[in-house]
């Protein structure tokens, strides 16, 4: 509560929203964390660009909008920037929709330079100037990643904007991403103060660095679990950026992230073609079946099926997976990999299903019910993840009675428990070097704990199924850090 006692007043500044743009889980994140914050009497309300087909995909949604009563306007590069405000009740949340030319091009450029980072500025300055085309003015600003790091530094050094004044949230995704570009002519169209970029604002070996003025001008920082905002102090993991985010220790924590378990849940999923709960695994038996078939492979086979639904990069740990394939068929398993991104990954899967016909799928690209299929008809879930800030799969697994096979390493330590651990939850298998000896190491003890234990495999199922992945623990920690803001 305010000083007043009136709700908290909270706008998420984001560039990507689940279901209506969404690339990774920042999206999921914002389109899921709001409504927790809503009911715990927080008055959160969203704000995001109109980037091209998202309107065309709220209307196909049922959601109904309406036009705000004017438009918003920002100052930036010597003109004035316009936008239609798109009100919509999503889910509950009251979410604007930016409309104007300025997100008419790709949600995030392939080169990052003056020309292609000027629509986030304009995004953010937006945002601010959201109060006076609403009749509603946010007590935070809770913004994410380095698109909407520019909101945090316009509040700290713009010549408008800091006399203007406000707090604000920088949460950290991701934090490989940080809006690194040459500074000529952003800093005088941005209308930042020239003192703006110094070593210890937003200069970054003599480029602007988002993120890092974000990091350094944000009220608070979050990151999106405890082990990442412990990681990420490290120059293993951030290199050059790890002695700002050390220094900023005192404004950091780590919140886990949530999953929407109502969307996420065997019990309801009517994408899949039986549903299923940890009392009765008769649905998963069918959803196995199903999966094999969609594979072409025997749907009679007893082989363990391990499951990937992922980004194919080597953030991943795709190059321990790509090394490990002959050894992973030799144990007697089928291994089948939904996603696309990076070539030499995507070609060498396509060898290893060339090599291994019987044994190994490639489904390339990205398919929402055919990824709920395999997280529902797997038996085991691979991530081995070189870093990972939070990670949404093994939580999403988990519920499906799929169990967890992953690195220990950011949000994966803080959610899967190795069943071999005396002191753990025993919810999946993990291991701790990044190689893939470690990884082929705990894949081993999965399949030959699934091959002759099958009462403790259903045993270690029940226990991730029993798993509270709701965002009502991690809102009321954020609802805490908004109150803590505003003494």
């Amino acid at each position: 509560m305010t000083k007043s006692g009136s709700a908290i007043k909270v706008l998420f500044v984001t560039t990507e929203l689940a279901p209506f743009s969404k690339v990774g889980g920042l999206g999921d994140v914002a389109g899921s964390l709001p409504k927790a914050l809503l009911q715990a009497d927080v008055d959160v309300r969203v704000v995001t660009p109109a980037w091209p087909g998202v309107l065309e995909r709220v209307a196909a949604s049922g959601v109904k909008t309406s036009m705000a009563k004017s438009n918003v306007y920002a100052a930036y590069d010597w003109r004035i920037h316009s936008a239609n405000v798109i009100k919509a009740d999503v889910k509950g949340v009251t979410t604007y929709f930016l409309d104007a030319e300025d997100y008419s091009g790709d949600m995030y450029p392939h080169q990052l330079n003056f020309w292609t980072a000027s629509p986030f500025a304009v995004f953010c300055m937006q945002a601010l100037e959201l109060k006076n085309a609403i009749d509603w003015e946010p007590d935070i600003y809770h913004c994410h990643d380095w698109t909407s790091a520019f909101l945090p530094c316009a509040l700290a050094w713009h010549r408008h904007y800091r006399q203007v004044g406000g707090r604000s949230v920088m949460t950290l995704h991701n934090v490989a991403y940080q809006g690194i570009f040459e500074p000529s002519p952003f800093l005088e169209a941005s209308g930042l103060e020239p003192w703006s970029f110094s070593q210890s604002t937003m200069e970054f070996y003599g480029q602007v660095n988002l993120l890092k003025g974000g990091i350094v001008s944000a009220t608070a920082v979050t990151t999106v679990s405890p082990t990442y905002a412990n990681e990420i102090q490290t120059y293993e993991s951030t290199r050059e950026l790890s002695g700002i985010l050390s220094q900023q220790r005192g404004k950091l924590r780590g919140i886990l992230n949530g999953l929407d378990t109502k969307f996420w849940n065997s019990e309801k999923d009517k994408q899949l073609p039986a549903r299923f709960t940890s009392k009765d695994f008769k649905g998963k038996v069918t959803c196995r079946k199903a999966l094999l078939q969609k594979a072409g492979f025997d749907q009679e086979t007893q082989d363990p099926i391990i499951v990937c639904v992922s980004r194919l990069a080597e953030q991943k740990g795709f190059d321990m997976v790509m090394n490990g394939i002959d050894e992973i068929v030799k144990m007697g398993a089928k291994i089948m990999i939904l996603g696309s991104g990076q070539d030499w990954i995507e070609n060498g899967l396509n060898a290893a299903v060339a090599k291994y016909p019987n044994s190994v799928k490639f489904f390339r690209g990205y398919d929402e019910p055919l990824s709920h299929l395999l997280y529902a008809g797997g038996d085991m879930f691979l991530m081995p993840s070189v870093f990972e800030p939070c990670g949404l799969s093994q939580m999403i697994s988990m519920r499906y009675g799929t169990v967890p096979v992953v690195r220990e390493v950011g949000g994966l330590r803080d959610t899967v428990f190795d069943v071999d651990d005396p002191n753990g939850r025993k919810n999946g298998f993990t291991f701790q070097t990044c190689d893939t000896e470690g990884m082929l190491w705990a894949l081993r003890r999965a399949v030959e704990r699934y091959k002759t234990n099958p009462d403790q495999w259903r045993e270690i199922m029940v226990e991730g199924m029993s798993e509270d992945f709701t965002w009502d623990k991690s809102a009321e920690l954020y609802k805490q850090m908004y109150e803590e803001m505003l003494q």
